[in-house]
């Protein structure tokens, strides 16, 4: 197999050696030395641009192949190849043909945009039966495209409703993370420097979805390294079923959250919060997106004291009420502004 890795040969072409050797089957010594090829340089980069090459090519409509395979000059025989040589040439050359009308490339033929103030919330439905439910301070853009349905969530939280079309994927972007959509009901939230950090919060009450980095290129490397099984413990990658929910850091790594019950699921939409050792400053922030707060913390260290609960998003005053039954503050009101303080 050492042949494959020839050094005269560029990383283009041992890539697209190794893809077709790997659809045969790779025995336990050539899977060895494929990990150590892919391990080396710009390998990997190559060998996942190779591997997008040769899905696209197999999402390709079949009679525009056949046309394709029509028109090519007919050549006099020549000595027989092997087929792992040939099968990347003809996909490489197949790509470069139809590259021009693939239609997965065409601009989108709809686009939209959604938007909600502090306190509103709003259901819309999406053209294709797919429902969305926004959150207060909510961006939401939407762009179909013949091959696929892409939603990006720029801040806020919504819960989709995702109607299954098995030709078009639904992807939704937001923040580090992509989410791609198997078939489900889930909600997402992205609103930097809140009670769910900097990155994206994922949690799923019916059927499944995918969650990675937001960068193509990116999320096809940790693809092929989980079917290869390079990262056991893959934190890139997961994909999560009904009352599973994960968060993301500010650079799309994933850590997988305890369940939650499905019909708890985005309880903003029964004007609810759920604060979970939640430190006081964030829960008032999370308030001030459904209203006026007028309630302070008059210290970094009452701000930082924790709550847990559920609470009404209308009604910060019970809330403000509760504080002084669970945590050492007391409440009280100067220059017009109601401070909670140290008791």
């Amino acid at each position: 197999m050492n042949n494959i890795s020839d050094a005269q040969m560029s990383a283009s072409e041992q890539a697209a050696r190794w893809l077709s050797r790997q659809q045969a089957g790779l025995s336990a010594r050539e899977q060895r030395e494929f990990t150590d090829w892919l391990s080396q340089g710009e390998n990997a980069g190559e060998f996942q641009a190779m591997q997008a090459v040769w899905q696209r090519v197999g999402d390709l409509p079949q009679e525009n192949i056949a046309r394709l395979r029509a028109s090519l000059p007919v050549k006099k025989p020549q000595a027989r190849r092997p087929f792992w040589f040939a099968a990347p040439v003809a996909a490489l050359l197949c790509v470069m043909l139809m590259w021009p009308a693939w239609q997965w490339f065409a601009p989108p033929v709809m686009t939209t945009a959604f938007h909600t103030g502090r306190g509103e919330l709003e259901q819309l439905t999406l053209p294709d039966g797919t429902v969305v439910s926004l959150d207060a301070e909510t961006q939401l853009q939407v762009a179909y495209f013949e091959q696929r349905r892409e939603v990006t969530l720029i801040k806020g939280q919504a819960y989709f409703q995702v109607q299954h079309l098995e030709d078009k994927p639904f992807i939704v972007f937001s923040g580090p993370s992509r989410v791609t959509v198997l078939g489900t009901h889930f909600s997402v939230r992205y609103i930097p420097k809140s009670m769910s950090g900097d990155g994206t919060d994922v949690a799923v009450s019916r059927g499944a979805v995918r969650v990675g980095p937001r960068s193509w290129l990116q999320n096809m490397h940790w693809r092929v390294m989980a079917t290869l099984r390079q990262d056991p413990q893959n934190r890139h990658l997961m994909v999560l079923r009904a009352s599973q929910r994960a968060t993301s850091d500010a650079s799309g790594a994933l850590t997988r959250q305890a369940s939650v019950a499905p019909d708890s699921l985005a309880d903003w939409r029964q004007s609810r919060i759920n604060f979970n050792n939640t430190p006081l400053s964030l829960a008032l922030a999370e308030f001030s997106r459904y209203g006026e707060m007028p309630y302070h913390a008059a210290s970094p260290d009452v701000a930082a004291l924790r709550i847990s609960g559920s609470f009404n998003v209308h009604r910060p005053d019970s809330f403000i009420r509760a504080l002084p039954k669970v945590l050492p503050v007391k409440i009280s009101t100067q220059t017009g502004e109601t401070q909670i303080s140290q008791r």
